[in-house]
């Protein structure tokens, strides 16, 4: 009975599965935590990559619209309105996405839940027509460029 007391066999073999079992746990979390970040920053770069294919579909529409004005003007005709629908999609990776248009700097901006992240900034050149400065959600699908000739400006809704 002394014996049983005395051996500490068990103890070291219970203690040793203890200590594999936690060394092992942690390295799983560990392992886990990196690939999710890994994932994460994969995601953010198709985002990026998204948005400027976005980006610039729509500026060559609005180089398209400034054109036809263009031509359309040189050769004596008027035009009242172009309409484009503006095929955007509802979201991208998961995600609603915003875009910004602005006047001033001639810039798109997109992005998704206000991270910088995710923002890109697509340059556009008009220089006979304006485009009026807005914001646009993805959430609401359907948008359009119209070009509004009394005010000489492309709008977008």
């Amino acid at each position: 009975m002394k014996q049983i007391f005395h051996d500490n066999e068990a103890v070291a073999t219970s203690v040793g599965f203890i200590l594999t079992f936690s060394i092992t746990v942690i390295t799983f979390i560990l392992v886990m935590n990196a690939s999710y970040d890994m994932m994460d920053q994969a995601e953010q770069t198709v985002m990026r990559e998204e948005f400027e294919i976005h980006g610039n579909n729509i500026a060559l529409q609005l180089t398209e619209i400034e054109t036809m004005v263009n031509i359309t003007s040189n050769a004596g005709g008027e035009i009242d309105e172009i309409k484009y629908e503006m095929l955007l999609p509802l979201k991208v990776a998961s995600d609603y996405y915003s875009v910004e248009f602005s006047n001033q700097t001639n810039e798109m901006i997109f992005e998704s839940h206000g991270r910088d992240e995710t923002r890109v900034k697509i340059p556009y050149e008009l220089r006979n027509i304006q485009l009026m400065s807005t914001n646009i959600s993805s959430a609401s699908e359907n948008h359009y460029m119209i070009y509004n000739s009394t005010s000489n400006m492309v709008e977008i809704h």
